[in-house]
């Protein structure tokens, strides 16, 4: 993003995306399929993160840039094709449920000059929000975009990159997650262990995405918690999920965390193996993303391995560009 910005152009969403892909495998596995599906799905790929037990986080995300128009920041999380009246937004929200995952956008920010003029006055540890590392590349789930398209559709793109969470920080975290409180009260106890314990690999994967949606959620004045609960998904983590819309158009908790598995899907153990995927699957989309075990040693022949995927992603922090650099709004 600013090798492109640096020579006086823009980055684009598929150019950002093989880029990233490329640098980070053979430590992470990807497929790209030929077909394009984005009109229909509003979605590019499938991430899946998958530990070495088996346990697993998929996502059905669709890329987008953070954009300066004049002196406003946006992302166009309202896009509509011709002639179709549904928003990207709410085809990705739908197409979600085709393989019973959470829809998400991985958002690119560019680098930190680049995002010298966004205004955003909430800070993160005391750091100015478009300030923080690594979230050049970041990931939010499409219920805190539909929140911010709902609340202020103008400044819905600062709201959302805000709440977003750098793609680094989760495939290869620091510290101990700090506890989810839920609005909801009779949680199953595996559930309540999940969301109140220190979580790791994909675990704490959908629980850092799920942070700013329950956020969100105990701040709506939507009435106490629905305690009833949503149907299962076939090999969800946890099967006993409340069914507490709050202001979503989904049920929040259910569609968050039917995307944690105890089991890696079929076709997404034919991309670690290497094996041709199914049609239905190949049909659907731009392709799949898979980030095994940041744990587990990386395969690269003929020299040491990386300690993860997230070491891998480390070297892609954002670097300061010469002052000859193009700023926002700069003419190119």
């Amino acid at each position: 993003m600013t090798g492109m910005l640096d020579a006086g152009g823009m980055f684009r969403e598929v150019a950002a995306t093989q880029v990233l892909l490329s640098t980070t495998s053979p430590r992470i596995r990807f497929v790209e399929f030929a077909a394009d599906e984005e009109k229909e799905n509003g979605a590019d790929w499938l991430w899946w993160w998958v530990d070495r037990d088996g346990t697993c986080y998929g996502l059905l995300v669709q890329a987008k840039i953070l954009k300066l128009h004049g002196k406003r920041w946006s992302i166009d999380f309202s896009y509509k094709t011709r002639g179709d009246d549904r928003t990207q937004l709410s085809k990705l929200i739908n197409a979600a449920n085709h393989f019973h995952v959470p829809a998400a956008y991985v958002l690119y920010c560019g680098d930190s000059q680049y995002r010298s003029t966004l205004t955003c006055d909430r800070a993160h540890d005391d750091v100015p929000c478009r300030e923080r590392d690594r979230v050049g590349v970041s990931a939010v789930s499409a219920l805190v975009a539909e929140t911010a398209v709902g609340l202020d559709v103008r400044n819905a793109g600062v709201s959302a990159f805000h709440d977003a969470v750098p793609v680094e920080d989760i495939t290869s975290p620091d510290g101990l997650d700090a506890p989810i409180v839920p609005l909801a009260r009779g949680l199953a106890k595996d559930l309540d262990r999940f969301l109140r314990q220190p979580q790791r690999g994909s675990r704490r994967v959908a629980k850092e995405l799920l942070r700013p949606v329950q956020r969100i959620r105990n701040g709506q004045f939507a009435g106490a918690a629905v305690m009833e609960h949503a149907a299962p998904v076939t090999g969800a983590l946890f099967e006993n999920v409340p069914n507490d819309y709050g202001h979503f158009s989904v049920p929040y908790l259910a569609h968050m965390l039917r995307g944690l598995r105890a089991e890696v899907p079929d076709y997404v153990r034919d991309v670690l193996e290497g094996r041709t995927l199914p049609t239905w699957v190949t049909d659907q989309l731009g392709g799949i993303v898979v980030i095994p075990d940041a744990d587990a040693p990386a395969v690269v022949p003929g020299r040491a391995s990386d300690s993860g995927a997230g070491r891998r992603l480390s070297g892609l922090r954002e670097t300061p560009r010469p002052p000859h650099g193009r700023r926002p709004g700069q003419a190119a």
